[in-house]
Parts: structure tokens; C-alpha cells; sequence
């Protein structure tokens, strides 16, 4: 959720200029009436018709909601928020993760942070000053999936919780099995930059900064690549990683020709159903191979952020509708392969693994300052793209023959990055 879109700061001029205070209106304290609920999903009419239906059922009261799904909706709905009519109940857009300042001019604020933690899980997706503005609509959370059949064919006994064993868990498979232990997505492994909390935590830029080289012997971005050294120069990756793509890769999973691949748990259920038995459940997702205090991390993100107006004529109602909708009882977060943000409403095997693991986000919480000052030394170091730093760990992995030592690469990083981080020392 929390990511920045481009053209950001015309957006925030536009809104910053346009935005009104909200007015004093007479509001029911009663749960009834119309609500009209604006959604980023142009492909869910029946999903939002059970949703209604149910929501009618518990408050017989409300008589009408009119749904609105819009295409392009981060640009329309930020467009429609310089009026007072942009719904009842919505979609945070994306864009506003980058002015949070700008929440209240236009969301009700639903609870101070520290209270509503007790309730829900990430609660910090649209806050600003310890007020939450918005709520997660469906939880998922990234790490490896894996096909337990070749886990077991290969002798593996438990899930690696570590890197070294996790590359031993990748030796076994390639020796036993003949399939390929894991998959790099050598085209977007960007997506890595998502796992990079769960191996630095949510605050590893300010370490990085602290630290002075963000290229430095356990630093996050190192650690990663040091994992897909080992995988790409132990030749435990797939053969040809510039041509196979994501979507063959998972049914190669499906059909036990890939082993492990990193990706979202949102994605389990539709590799499953890429498998023979359409019902398997040898593919499962565990937590990525890095230990904190003994334990994995669960890295939870958010594919959607709800909010009430503070236009709204109908705020009691619209509150209720917002807490109907990402409660299990909707329905919503299990048609997005996800789990619901309302700790009550988990299961117990969600319940479980949420004990078992340090829950954290798959986007750093750090200070403004102290996340502009880690892009710009980045940005200048030339190392702004996780991508280009991965592809040439990998390609020296595989082609040692035709590059630089692995050792020479990153002593080449560390020092570009510590010079960029000089000229930004206090």
C-alpha cells in the first residue's frame, strides 16, 4: 500500500489546494439508510451483491448501497476527491502513501493506532499522527512457495528457517529429485524488495544509514544477495532464468518440475489449482529463510485500504459497512486468497502461524528524512534498481567465466555506496 506514484507531488498540489474542511452535518447515530461505496474492482459484482446482501441482513435498516467500481482509480478518484462527492465508503488511493498529511482532509479517522493494534493487524497502512485512516481490506503476505511432494521426496524433513539450510534443503532437492530447486524470477525479482524487513527488519534503512554501507556483511540487501549467490553458483536456479516466466515457472511448481519460488500468498491457491489433483495441497508457503530472535517473519502487505469520508451524510453507516467488509463474515478477504485484518476473525491455522513468526510489513517504516536521505544515496550510488544488483548476482553466480568475482562486485558497491553516504553525513 504504502508505495509512491509518479507525478506525486502534482497530485498533492491539486489535492492540497482543492481540499475543504469537512463540514458539521447532521449525522443519525443509526445504522440505515444509502450508502454509496467506491471501489477499485470493476471485476466483482457478485462478490459486492453477497457483500450487500449480508450487510443488509445484519442492519435491516440500510435500504440501498450503490456501488461504484472505477477503472484507472488511483487518477479518477484522486481527480473526484477535490469535490465533497467521492462516496461514502472507499478506496484509499495508493497515492496519498506519500502525503499522509492530506488524510484527514478528506477520511474520518477511525481509531488511534495504539487502540486499534489491539484489534487489527496493520493498522499503520493510512495513518498520520497516530490516527488510522483507512483499513487493510485483505491481508496477504510474501514468501516462499513450495511443493511439499518434492520436500518429501528429496528427505527434507522441516521447513529451512535459515539460509544455510535453506540452501542445503535446495541441495537435497536438485540430488534426489532432478527437479530445479528454486526459481529466481530473474525478470521481476524486484518483487525481493518486498522481503527485504523480513531479513533487515521494518526500520533496515536507518540501519543501513547508521551502518554507513548498505552493502556491509548482514545488512538486508546484502544478505539477499548473498542468498542468490549461493543458489545461481551452486547452479540451484533454473537453467535459463531470462526466458523463463512467472507463469510457466508456477505450473512447473504445480507439476513438480520447480521445487520452491518466491511470491505472495494470494498466489497458493491458484498454483494448486495448476497441479493434476485441481485440490492439492502439496504447495504451501512457509516464511522466508532468515531467523529474528529465534523465529521467522510473517511479511504482511495489504492489497487494499478502505476508508470513510469525512463528507459522508451517513458516517455511522458507512463505519459499520467498512467494519462489515473486512471482517470475515464478508467474504471479501478470502476472494482475494488473503485473511481478514480483524485479529477475531482468524482462523486458527492463521492464528498459529501469526504466533509462530514476527509479524512485520513488507514496507519499511522509517522516518521521511531518513527514507529520502537512503533513495538519494542510492539513486547517486546507482544502485536505486534492486533489479539490476540481483540479475548481476546472478549472472555472476551462473557465468562466473564472463564476470567480475562475486567478492570484487559488492567490494565495488560498498565502496560507490560509502562515498555517496558521505556527502549526506550530518
Amino acid at each position: 500500500m504504502k508505495k509512491i506514484l509518479t507525478g506525486l507531488f502534482i497530485t498533492s498540489a491539486l489535492l492540497g489546494g482543492c481540499a475543504k474542511k469537512a463540514t458539521e452535518e447532521s449525522q443519525s447515530e443509526k445504522i440505515g439508510g444509502e450508502l454509496t461505496v467506491v471501489t477499485n474492482r470493476t471485476d466483482a459484482d457478485k462478490l459486492f451483491e453477497k457483500i450487500e446482501k449480508g450487510f443488509i441482513e445484519k442492519y435491516p435498516e440500510v435500504k440501498d448501497i450503490k456501488w461504484e467500481a472505477v477503472a484507472d482509480y488511483d487518477s479518477n478518484i484522486m481527480t473526484r476527491m477535490t469535490s465533497d462527492d467521492y462516496g461514502d465508503v472507499l478506496f484509499v488511493p495508493f497515492s496519498m502513501a506519500g502525503m499522509p498529511n492530506e488524510y484527514p482532509n478528506y477520511f474520518e479517522s477511525l481509531g488511534k493506532v495504539d487502540e486499534m493494534t489491539s484489534d487489527y493487524l496493520d493498522v499503520t497502512e493510512a495513518d498520520f499522527e497516530d490516527k488510522v485512516y483507512g483499513l487493510p481490506t485483505a491481508l496477504n503476505s510474501l514468501g516462499i512457495i513450495y511443493n511439499q511432494e518434492l520436500f518429501d521426496e528429496a528427505g527434507i524433513k522441516e521447513v529451512p528457517t535459515t539460509v544455510p539450510t535453506f540452501i542445503e534443503a535446495a541441495k537435497k532437492i536438485k540430488a534426489n529429485t532432478g527437479s530445479t530447486p528454486f526459481y529466481t524470477n530473474y525478470q521481476s525479482v524486484a518483487i525481493w524488495a518486498g522481503a527485504l524487513t523480513s531479513f533487515g527488519g521494518e526500520q533496515f534503512k536507518s540501519a543501513t544509514l547508521k551502518e554507513g554501507d548498505a552493502f556491509a556483511k548482514g545488512q538486508a540487501i546484502r544478505q539477499v544477495m548473498d542468498l542468490f549467490y549461493e543458489l545461481a553458483s551452486n547452479k540451484l536456479i533454473e537453467e535459463d532464468p531470462i526466458t523463463l516466466d512467472s507463469q510457466a515457472a508456477q505450473q512447473k511448481l504445480a507439476e513438480g518440475e520447480i521445487a520452491m519460488l518466491m511470491s505472495g500468498s494470494q498466489d497458493v491457491i491458484p498454483i494448486q489449482a495448476l497441479a493434476k489433483d485441481k485440490k492439492s495441497k502439496a504447495i504451501k508457503i512457509m516464511n522466508f529463510p532468515v531467523e529474528t530472535k529465534g523465529k521467522t517473519s510473517l511479511p504482511l502487505g495489504a492489497s487494499g485500504v478502505v476508508g470513510v469520508s469525512n463528507k459522508s451524510a451517513n458516517k455511522t453507516t458507512a463505519r459499520a459497512f467498512l467494519d462489515y467488509f473486512i471482517s470475515g463474515e464478508s467474504g471479501y478477504a478470502v476472494d482475494a486468497n488473503g485473511m481478514s485484518p480483524v485479529k477475531a476473525d482468524l482462523t486458527k491455522e492463521q492464528q498459529q502461524t501469526i504466533e509462530d513468526s514476527n509479524v512485520i510489513l513488507t514496507v519499511a517504516t522509517e522516518k521521511p528524512e531518513d527514507d529520502a536521505t537512503y533513495s538519494k544515496i542510492a539513486e547517486e550510488a546507482g544502485v536505486a534498481r534492486l533489479t539490476d544488483v540481483l540479475q548481476q548476482v546472478i549472472n555472476i553466480g551462473l557465468y562466473p567465466e564472463k564476470n567480475e568475482p562475486y567478492t570484487d562486485y559488492v567490494a565495488s558497491l560498498s565502496k560507490t555506496w560509502q562515498e555517496a553516504a558521505k556527502l549526506h553525513a550530518e
